[in-house]
Formats: structure tokens, sequence, C-alpha cells
């Protein structure tokens, strides 16, 4: 029986927009689009969403790949998680959610210094039963290992979840894994859908 939700946070609850926070630290386009190449769009971005790597070390990578400002590309790092605007809709969901007793989980994967200022800012993840972040485990999705971890930690079979996320790769994994999935293309009607599943997990859908 379906009882638990978990959702991700990027493009779930938080608009996660990489050109928004490019232009944050440069004005130019084409510096925009080096500037994503060497932060956003390099290997270092996952080792830091794996927590295998500090921001300092990150950023200091990041400037010897360039020829771009070096405060500029630290400021990519600086403003990333002030950057992940609130998704209001999703955010009002999961307080309803709890509400009606449905235990909702996080799984997404995020770098520390992100998540830090994220949990400080957002009330909506006091809603939560419990938070799976990349950052602090070591791993990543679409890592099967990371959907096992979540299910070990908190006691829940992935039959038992239903998972939202925006990439179809995540999304993937959680179904090979067990869990229903559900990909969301429209980060603004992730209230909606988060209601939708909410409804179905009340009414004891499967």
């Amino acid at each position: 029986m379906l009882n638990n939700l978990i959702l991700d946070i990027g493009n779930v609850i938080c608009d996660w927009n990489p050109d928004r926070l490019m232009s944050t630290a440069f004005t130019n386009p084409a510096d925009q689009a080096e500037a994503f190449s060497v932060t956003v769009n390099s290997p270092d971005w996952l080792e830091l969403d794996k927590g295998t790597m500090t921001v300092d070390e990150a950023t200091a990578r990041a400037q010897a790949r360039t020829q771009l400002d070096p405060a500029g590309i630290a400021q990519i790092y600086t403003n990333l998680g002030e950057s992940l605007q609130a998704l209001p809709e999703t955010m009002t969901a999961m307080h309803k959610a709890k509400a009606a007793g449905v235990p909702i989980y996080i799984l997404s994967n995020m770098q520390t210094h992100a998540w830090e200022h994220l949990e400080k800012t957002y009330d909506c993840f006091g809603a939560c039963a419990g938070v799976v972040v990349s950052c602090d485990i070591g791993l990543i999705k679409p890592d099967r290992a990371i959907y096992q971890h979540l299910c070990d930690e908190f006691s829940v079979t992935p039959q038992s979840c239903v998972f939202v996320d925006d990439m179809a790769e995540n999304i993937a994994a959680a179904q090979a894994f067990g869990m229903q999935g559900v990909q969301l293309t429209d980060k603004h009607a992730g209230g909606v859908v988060v209601d939708e599943l909410v409804g179905k997990i009340v009414g004891g859908g499967r």
C-alpha cells in the first residue's frame, strides 16, 4: 500500500535556474556561458553534490579553468542557495500533507552550503518526516544505493513510496528500485501533483 511521499528539491520544492544563477555574477551572455561551463557543467559540481569536495576547493578549481573574474566565479557558489527560490504551491501542499498525516521525505542531490541555506530559510522542511541529501551520505541520484539508503534510514519499503522528481532518469531509477514515480515536468504544478498524491495515499491508493 502507498503510504509515503518522497520529494526532490530542485524544480519540485525550489526553482533551480542555472541561467539566473549565472546572471547574479556576470552580465555578458558569453561570460555567463563560460561560467556555466566551468562551474555547474564541471564534474566538480557532482563532487560538491556528493560532499567529497569543499566549496572552497571547487571555487579555486573553477577559477583556474577560466580567465573570467575570479570574484564572479566565487559568487556563483556563494549565491547558489539564494538562487533556489521557493515554489510556494509545493511548499503549501507539503504543509497540507503533514496535516493529513502523510509522511514526507526529501531525497535530493544538494550541496552542503545550499542545503544549509534552504533548511534555515523555508519552514516547509519542518513538515518532513526525514531528509536525505546527497552531500551528507556521499551518494547521488540516480544511484540505486541512495534510494536504498532512504528506505533503510527511515524503515520504509520501496512499494510504500511514491517519488516526485523533475529528472526522468531519477524517476526511472526509483521505479526500477520498486517505488512509484512521478516526473514533474512543470515546476509550477508541484502543488497540484502533491495534493493529488496525498489524496491517493489518504484514500488507500496503490
